[in-house]
C-alpha cells in the first residue's frame, strides 16, 4: 500500500514541506516520517504508475499518474461513538510535527490551514445503518481518529446518498466529541464515478490562544470556480459550507493539527492529489501552471560515529509535480549513482562502515516533468569516527533504587541510573517517585492520559555522548522488575510498553522533567530503537500477548504514542492461545528482559521475556528490515492511562549487561584450511537437512583467543567455502555460523 511519491508536493507557510510517500507494499513505506503515511489499513491501497484521477477539466494541473483505491468495507459505523468498535479505521498522513518548546502556532494571529485533494466515489451503496460515511478528518499532530477522548479532530467530512446515483458531502466540527458538531451540508451533488475537487479550510480564530479553539470555523468547497484557483487570500470565493464558530468542541491541545486521515468507512471510493497549506493559492494549481525544479532546503555535511545511520534533508521550491532521486558518490564526486528507493525528499542511509563508507557523498536530483526541468542540490559529505566498542561481558547498570537517592539527579554509575517524565510539577502530583523507604521506583499512570518514564543507564553529556556499542556477536539485556499494585481503575485491557532506545545518536537527551515526556510524545525525533507492546491486564485478551517492533518513523516527535512509527517484528509466544488467560495480578513481582543482539553489521535478534506469578513468556524475531540498531543508552516505559493500568507500579530493580551473544556453530564443521600468504581460504561442510540457511553463511575471525569478540568477515554467504584476503597476522581463528 501506498500514496503516490509522485503526487504534488507544496512549499507550506507555517508547516512542514508537505508531499505524499509511500506506504508500501505491506504498509511500512518510506519510514513514516514527516511527510509520511502512517496506520495503513488493508481497504486502503494505491497502484503506482496505474494512472490518477483526472482534475484538468476542473481547470487543475495534471495529476502524476497514482491514486488511492479505498475499497468498500464491512467494517462501518453508524454511531460515531467513541466507546464504539465499529469506528472507522484511518489511514494518516503526519504532515506536521512540533518541538517542545511550542511554535506560536496557533499563537494569538489568524492562521488558515487549507487542504484539498481529488476524490471520486466508486459506490453509493455501503453506507452505515445510519445512511452516513465518514471519508476524512483533519486531526491533531498527536492525535488518533479513536481517540478515547473523542475530542481531537479540527473537522471530518461525512457522505450521505442524495437518491439515484448520487452523494452528497457535509463539513463537521468533532463528531466524537463530548459536544458534537452539527454535520453542515454542501447542496452540490456528486455523481458517482465523477471526479470532484475539494477543498477544506480551518480558520483559527486569533481569540483561541494556545488551548482554546471554540472560534475557529471550518469551511468546504466542491469544484470552486476554476478562475479563483491561484489566487491571493482576498479573492477566496464564499465556502459552499460552513461549520461556524461554537458549533462542536474542537480539540484543545496546544500541540495544533498535523495528521490528515482517510477512513474506510464502507464507501468504495478514490483519492488523489492531496495537498496542505496555509494559502488558497498553494493547494489549488491551475491547469497549465508549471513551476520549475529548484531546491530551497539542501542535505548538509555531517561528522558522526561509523556503524549507524545517516539522515539528509533537501526540499524543492515550490515546483509542480516534484520527484526526487538522491544519489551517492564513493571517489570523491567522480561519479555519481543513483540509489535504489530513495524517492523521498528525506534520505536515510543503511549503517556506515568506517572502512568503506568514510567520506561518501550524497545529492538530491529534483524533477518537474511538465517542462522537463531538473535541478541537483548541492553535496553533502560524510565523515565517520571510529565507534568505542562496549566490552563483553559488562555491567552497565544495577540499580535497587535505593532510599536516599533522587531518580532525576546525575552522575549516571554502575549503580545509579536517572529516570525523568513528563508529569512531574508540582512534585506532590509526580507520577514518578523514589520511594523513601527504598523498595524502588514508583510509577502512577495518570487518568485519562498515558505516561512515559525515560531510564538513562549510561553517563552521557554533550561531549561525550557515548551509548553501549554492540559490537557483532555481543547483546544488551535490559532487565526490569515491576510489581502491580491494585487494580481499583481498570476498566480493560491497556499496551503496557518498554524499549530500548538510543537518544545519543541524532536524538535529545533528556536531561530534566519536561513536559514533553508524555505518552504521545517524548522527544522521539531522530530516536532508533525496539519496543515490546505487553497486553496488560488481569487477564490476557490477545492469544500472542508480546508484540516486537522496531522504530521506522524517526520523523515523529512521538516516541511510543503509536505503532504508526515502528515496523511491526511479529507476536508470540508462538502457538498463541492466551486468550482469556490469567495474566497480570496485583501484588506479584514479575521480570521482563529485554535483550538485542546484534547478529550482523545491519542485523539484530530482539528477545522480549516475562516471568513472574504463573506467567513464563518469551518472543524472539529477527530484524530482518536492515536496521540493525545495536547503539542504546535508555530504557523507557509507557504505560497505558490509569483507567487500563494497575494503579501503581513499583520498580525495584533496574539491570544493564552487556555479553557475548549465542551463536549457531556446532552444526558447521570446517572441512580444510590452507594458507598462501595473506590469503586463507576456509571450506565447510553443508548444514544439516532442515537447518534455516536462507540468509547464508558468516564467517568471523580473530587473531588471539583472548580477544573478547569476533569481527565479521562476510555475511550471507551462499556457498561452503570463503577465501580471507586480509590475513596478515601469524596466527588467526576463524568459526561458521549460520543463520
Amino acid at each position: 500500500m501506498s500514496l503516490s511519491a509522485y503526487a504534488d508536493t507544496v512549499l507550506t507557510e507555517q508547516f512542514q514541506d508537505y508531499a505524499t510517500g509511500n506506504l508500501g507494499a505491506t504498509g511500512t513505506g518510506a519510514t513514516g516520517g514527516v511527510p509520511g503515511w502512517n496506520t495503513p489499513k488493508s481497504h486502503i491501497t494505491v497502484t503506482n504508475g496505474s494512472g490518477s484521477l483526472d482534475g484538468t477539466g476542473l481547470g487543475l494541473v495534471a495529476s502524476a499518474g497514482d491514486m488511492v483505491y479505498i475499497i468498500p468495507t464491512a467494517n462501518t459505523n453508524d454511531n460515531f461513538d467513541t466507546n464504539s468498535a465499529g469506528i472507522p479505521n484511518g489511514c494518516y498522513n503526519l504532515f506536521a510535527y512540533k518541538t517542545s518548546p511550542y511554535p506560536t502556532f496557533p499563537g494569538t494571529t489568524n492562521v488558515n490551514l487549507y487542504c484539498s485533494f481529488l476524490f471520486q466515489f466508486n459506490d453509493n451503496t455501503n453506507f452505515p445503518a445510519n445512511g452516513v460515511s465518514m471519508i476524512a478528518g483533519m486531526y491533531l499532530e498527536n492525535g488518533g481518529i479513536q481517540s478515547s477522548s473523542g475530542a481531537d479532530a479540527y473537522w471530518q467530512l461525512l457522505a450521505r446518498s442524495a437518491g439515484g446515483n448520487n452523494v452528497q458531502l457535509g463539513i463537521a466540527k468533532n463528531i466524537f466529541g463530548p459536544v458534537p458538531g452539527i454535520t453542515n451540508w454542501d447542496s452540490t451533488t456528486i455523481t458517482v464515478g465523477q471526479p470532484i475537487f475539494v477543498v477544506t479550510r480551518l480558520q483559527i480564530a486569533a481569540t483561541n490562544g494556545l488551548n482554546n479553539y471554540t472560534n475557529d470555523e471550518s469551511d468546504l468547497w466542491i469544484n470552486p470556480p476554476a478562475n479563483t484557483f491561484g489566487t491571493n487570500e482576498a479573492n477566496v470565493p464564499a465556502p459552499d459550507a460552513s461549520s461556524p464558530p461554537g458549533d462542536g468542541a474542537p480539540p484543545s491541545s496546544s500541540t495544533g493539527p498535523g495528521r490528515f486521515f482517510i477512513t474506510d468507512n464502507g464507501l468504495g471510493a478514490n483519492l488523489d492529489e492531496l495537498r496542505i497549506a496555509t494559502n488558497w493559492a498553494e493547494v489549488t494549481p491551475p491547469f497549465g501552471q508549471c513551476l520549475s525544479a529548484a531546491f530551497t532546503t539542501n542535505p548538509t555535511n555531517l561528522t558522526q560515529v561509523a556503524e549507524i545511520s545517516a539522515t539528509f534533508y533537501s526540499k524543492a521550491a515550490n515546483s509542480t509535480s516534484p520527484e526526487y532521486q538522491w544519489q551517492i558518490s564513493q571517489n570523491g564526486g567522480a561519479t555519481w549513482s543513483d540509489i535504489s528507493g530513495a524517492i523521498r525528499n528525506i534520505y536515510t542511509t543503511p549503517n556506515l562502515q568506517l572502512a568503506t563508507d568514510n567520506g561518501n557523498q550524497y545529492r538530491a536530483i529534483v524533477s518537474v516533468p511538465c517542462d522537463g526541468s531538473s535541478a541537483t542540490s548541492s553535496v553533502a559529505t560524510v565523515t565517520l569516527t571510529a565507534p568505542t566498542v562496549t566490552p563483553s561481558p559488562s555491567t552497565i547498570m544495577n540499580d535497587v533504587f535505593p532510599g536516599n537517592t533522587f531518580r532525576d539527579v546525575g552522575p549516571v554509575t554502575t549503580t545509579h541510573s536517572t529516570w525523568f517524565t513528563g508529569n512531574a510539577a508540582p512534585s506532590s502530583s509526580s507520577d514518578l517517585l523514589t520511594d523513601p523507604s527504598g523498595t524502588g521506583l514508583i510509577a502512577l499512570p495518570i487518568s485519562g492520559s498515558s505516561s512515559l518514564y525515560l531510564g538513562y543507564f549510561v553517563n552521557e553529556t554533550p561531549s561525550s555522548k557515548l551509548p553501549v556499542h554492540l559490537a557483532i556477536g555481543t547483546q544488551i539485556t535490559a532487565t526490569l522488575k515491576f510489581i502491580p499494585s491494585s487494580f481499583n481503575a481498570f476498566t480493560n485491557n491497556g499496551a503496557l510498553r518498554f524499549g530500548l532506545f538510543d537518544y545519543a545518536d541524532s536524538g535529545t537527551l533528556i536531561t530534566s522533567d519536561q513536559a514533553n515526556l508524555t505518552g504521545s510524545l517524548g522527544y522521539g525525533l531522530n530516536v532508533r530503537g525496539y519496543m515490546l507492546s505487553l497486553d496488560f491486564g488481569t487477564n490476557f485478551i490477545d492469544n500472542t500477548p508480546l508484540s516486537l517492533y522496531v522504530r521506522n518513523g524517526l520523523g515523529d516527535n512521538n516516541l511510543m504514542g503509536t505503532t504508526g512509527d515502528y515496523l511491526s517484528m511479529g507476536g508470540g509466544p508462538a502457538g498463541g492461545a492466551y486468550s482469556n488467560t490469567p495474566a497480570f495480578q496485583a501484588g506479584t513481582t514479575y521480570t521482563l528482559a529485554l535483550t538485542v543482539a546484534r547478529t550482523g553489521t545491519n542485523a539484530s535478534t530482539v528477545t522480549a521475556a516475562i516471568t513472574g506469578g504463573s506467567l513464563n513468556l518469551s518472543f524472539t524475531a529477527t530484524d530482518t528490515n536492515s536496521f540493525g540498531y545495536h547503539r542504546f543508552d535508555t530504557l523507557a516505559v509507557r504505560p497505558n492511562k490509569l483507567e487500563n493500568a494497575a494503579d501503581q507500579f513499583t520498580f525495584p530493580l533496574f539491570t544493564v549487561q552487556v555479553t557475548n551473544a549465542p551463536v549457531q556453530v556446532s552444526s558447521v564443521a570446517l572441512a580444510s584450511v590452507s594458507r598462501t600468504g595473506n590469503n586463507v581460504t576456509l571450506t565447510w561442510q553443508a548444514a544439516p537437512g532442515g537447518a534455516d540457511v536462507s540468509s547464508g553463511f558468516s564467517v568471523y575471525r580473530k587473531n588471539s583467543l583472548t580477544d573478547a569478540t569476533w569481527t565479521l568477515l562476510q555475511s550471507a554467504i551462499t556457498t561452503t567455502n570463503y577465501t580471507d584476503t586480509t590475513a596478515t597476522n601469524s596466527a588467526g581463528f576463524y568459526r561458521i555460523s549460520y543463520p
